[in-house]
């Protein structure tokens, strides 16, 4: 008979680093078992790989097979003494085998190398640890309770050794046993459910919504059904899948405890919370130069003299710079502080002459600061070509915002400002009574705080009010307070101003000659019978246009006639009830028609 024949098995190209690598990527995917076939097949054909065999020894530690795991370590160290990764690989081993001591010692020796060595301290730190923690004050006290137990569990068989011979009396009636169940509480149950999801989530991971479901699965009560045998063989089934997680679950943290598996996730809240303290010093590094862009445009703005463009800069920086929350931006309230200042000087610097100004230009300033209507050629003066501002378009919506910035306003600077822009806009608008309630808080805001820039504004506001009012003696007192103010601070050439307005605030028109009123008066001499009666009208007329526009009726000859309302005012009377009109209803016979002849 014939030998059948069996052709030579010779290595394949590059065998051994295919298989070895076959091995590292089923071990990357946890497959270890394959792993292992995989190295096998590698140091089949050469038993002397180290790299297959520190393999090997890590997926047969893995898949908890530390005796074989311990001897290809040996094996790679063997062969290459100089291997620092194979005295780590066993040091690992002998920790994750309980072997602690063993494991200590391993990993101090390849720290005292003098080579390039792996990582060991966190080997040393976790075999430190759980040294001490089995070793230390636990450890003593139940050996010291475990020798008491023994002296009474001694004490006690000597004694039942004497009373043995003694007869025991058994009763007739049953004793009732009670169950002493030991309940925990609410906070506590939540406790313990809360510390088992996590240690299932560092330790099994993906896994560890397996362990979720099966949990649910082997307490819910529908598992049991009319099929006996099928429901025993479901909760068969279901108690032995919990029991393999729970088993891997604790092997993988006999291999590393709880604090070991949680080191990665605090080296991650720290990488984390640097990233964010980075991101957060950029954003503020960026929102600092934001703000010092707008602060340097408002000022460049104030040094061209552009007093509209200037205000209008501010209050836009002011409106972004207000956005920004105050950890975004740590010197906010500095930011802010520039801006009304900027705002402040502007508005003081509509008051500077200087001394070649003729006296013509100053009393032309005068009267277009001051709100008096005059006919003028047009100037080369930046303050009267600019002139102050005028109202916004949608003057509602910026009174609602400075009505309530000033409610939530607690700085002087701001508070200045804000009832300088109140008052200011109220004036605008020709609401001359809100403007001067407003100019005058703002008068006292800025004197209680030492404000002087804003003091001067608002003093001047506040004469600009009373000339609104048609109050020329109040308006003359205020502007006089000014120029003593501004002489006093040391503000020369506004106190020239201000002595400029104080001349040219008796002069002017607020109304026209032929306007409604004076019509009226004229109208009301007139009908006076004799010559006496006319000149006693003309003399109290001419009595009551001393009175303050503000203080006299509505109907009364001088007042201004957008003050007097459009339509009657209501009476204080209470209202009397108007006769009942029967309205009688025409009826006309049957068949009656009206015929248009």
């Amino acid at each position: 008979m014939r030998k059948k024949l069996v052709p030579e098995e010779r290595p394949i190209c590059n065998a051994v680093t295919v298989y070895r690598e076959r091995g590292n990527y089923l071990q990357r995917l946890e497959q270890f078992e394959k792993a292992i076939l995989a190295y096998n097949e590698a140091l089949r054909w050469n038993n002397s790989d180290v790299g297959s065999l520190l393999g090997r020894s890590l997926a047969r530690a893995k898949a908890t097979y530390y005796a074989g795991a311990l001897e290809d370590a040996a094996r790679a160290a063997h062969l290459e003494p100089e291997n620092m990764t194979a005295l780590q690989i066993r040091a690992q081993i002998e920790y994750e085998k309980c072997e602690f001591e063993r494991a200590l010692v391993l990993a101090y020796r390849g720290q005292r190398c003098r080579f390039l060595p792996p990582d060991f301290a966190d080997c040393i730190r976790c075999a430190e640890e759980t040294i001490r923690e089995c070793a230390g004050e636990v450890a003593a006290k139940t050996l010291s309770s475990t020798v008491k137990l023994l002296h009474e569990i001694n004490m006690v068989d000597k004694a039942l050794s004497i009373t043995a011979n003694i007869p025991v009396r058994k009763t007739r009636m049953e004793t009732r046993t009670t169950r002493q169940i030991q309940e925990i509480s609410r906070v506590e149950k939540q406790k313990a459910e809360h510390i088992s999801r996590v240690m299932a989530s560092k330790y099994l991971e993906q896994m560890a919504h397996d362990k979720y479901f099966l949990t649910t699965l082997c307490k819910d009560e529908r598992l049991n059904s009319a099929n006996k045998q099928g429901s025993q063989k479901l909760q068969m089934l279901a108690n032995k899948a919990l029991a393999d997680i729970e088993k891997r679950q604790a092997v993988l943290r006999e291999r590393k405890p709880l604090y070991a598996a949680r080191a990665p996730e605090a080296a991650a809240r720290a990488r984390l919370s640097k990233v964010r303290r980075l991101r957060i010093g950029n954003a503020q590094r960026q929102h600092a130069t934001d703000a010092r862009r707008l602060v340097n445009a408002a000022q460049d703005l104030y040094e061209k003299r552009d007093t509209a463009k200037c205000l209008e800069a501010a209050e836009f920086g002011m409106e972004q710079i207000s956005r920004i929350p105050s950890n975004m931006l740590p010197g906010k309230d500095i930011f802010l502080q520039q801006l009304y200042n900027i705002v402040a000087n502007a508005f003081l610097d509509q008051k500077r002459v200087r001394d070649e100004m003729s006296e013509a230009d100053r009393e032309k300033r005068s009267f277009i600061l001051l709100g008096i209507p005059i006919s003028r050629e047009p100037s080369r003066d930046s303050i009267l070509r600019t002139r102050p501002p005028a109202p916004p378009r949608d003057a509602k919506r910026r009174l609602r915002v400075l009505e309530r910035a000033l409610a939530t306003s607690t700085r002087a600077p701001e508070r200045c400002y804000v009832l300088h822009e109140l008052a200011r806009l109220h004036a605008d608008t020709k609401q001359a009574h809100r403007a001067k309630f407003y100019a005058l808080k703002c008068q006292g805001e800025s004197r209680s705080a030492g404000q002087r820039t804003w003091l001067l504004n608002a003093t001047f506001l506040l004469a600009r009010c009373h000339i609104l009012q048609n109050n020329r003696p109040e308006s003359r007192a205020a502007l006089i307070e000014g120029a003593g103010l501004a002489r006093s601070y040391g503000y020369n050439d506004v106190a020239a101003f201000f002595d400029t307005c104080v001349d040219v605030s008796l002069e002017g028109e607020i109304g026209s000659t032929d306007s409604i009123l004076v019509k009226r008066e004229k109208a009301m001499v007139s009908l006076m019978q004799d010559d006496d009666m006319r000149m006693a009208a003309e003399h109290l007329f001419r009595r009551m246009s001393v009175i303050p526009a503000s203080r006299r009726f509505s109907v009364m000859p001088g007042a201004r006639p957008e003050s007097a309302p459009a339509t009657r005012r209501i009476s204080i009377m209470p209202k009397t009830q108007q006769p009942v009109r029967i309205a009688y209803k025409t009826r006309h016979p049957l068949g009656y028609q009206d015929f248009d002849v």
